[in-house]
């Protein structure tokens, strides 16, 4: 029995000193959040509130049953804004030269639809899945011409379909093609149409 109680003594002994040490140290730290230096921004095409300022490039002819007009080359600076998850604006200006065209009817290539000119634009653009890398989009543009205008010139509507593509998180690229009528009819009452495609880069400022 003497030695039973001795082993008792003996195990309560390490008991209480474990116990102490433990209390003594206390709970165990929280992890700490590791640190983040930036934030890091998400690379998508864009979302509500997003603003984008872009500089293009791209080749357009107009056509019609009775004139054959030049190709026109353009430089052309945007900005497109984001009002809702798909929907987003666009405002912008572009400038033009020619190359080609009737020979045989130089003079009357100098003014209205066709003819190289500085031109204002603003329409609509809806993007499929602008919250991913890469998105496909839609767009309608109103077209008014402000240098080298017919005297019934009354401007042309533009649609296009186009891919935009995140490079970076401030960086993207696009591409598109569009179908343009005029609003009003050539010089012998044709209709006017036009086609285009372009290649250029936006910048994210918002």
């Amino acid at each position: 029995m003497a030695v039973i109680s001795r082993g008792a003594g003996f195990c309560c002994a390490i008991l209480f000193l474990c116990s102490t040490t433990v209390f003594a140290q206390g709970p165990p730290a929280p992890p700490q959040p590791a640190s983040v230096d930036e934030e890091v921004e998400p690379r998508i095409v864009g979302r509500s509130g997003t603003t984008l300022i872009g500089v293009s490039g791209f080749v357009d002819r107009a056509f019609s049953t009775e004139k054959l007009m030049p190709f026109n080359y353009l430089i052309q600076a945007d900005g497109v804004r984001f009002v809702t998850g798909h929907i987003a604006i666009r405002l912008g200006a572009a400038g033009s030269g020619s190359l080609g065209g009737d020979k045989d009817d130089e003079a009357a290539l100098l003014t209205g639809t066709g003819a190289p000119a500085l031109r204002a634009f603003a329409g609509g653009m809806y993007f499929l899945r602008p919250k991913s890398m890469i998105s496909l989009y839609g767009a309608g543009e109103y077209w008014a011409q402000l240098t080298q205008r017919a005297e019934r010139d009354a401007g042309s509507i533009v649609f296009k379909l186009g891919l935009h593509a995140a490079v970076s998180s401030r960086a993207s690229l696009f591409a598109e093609g569009g179908y343009g009528v005029g609003l009003s009819r050539g010089s012998e009452d044709e209709l006017v149409t036009r086609i285009s495609a372009q290649l250029g880069v936006r910048i994210r400022v918002r």
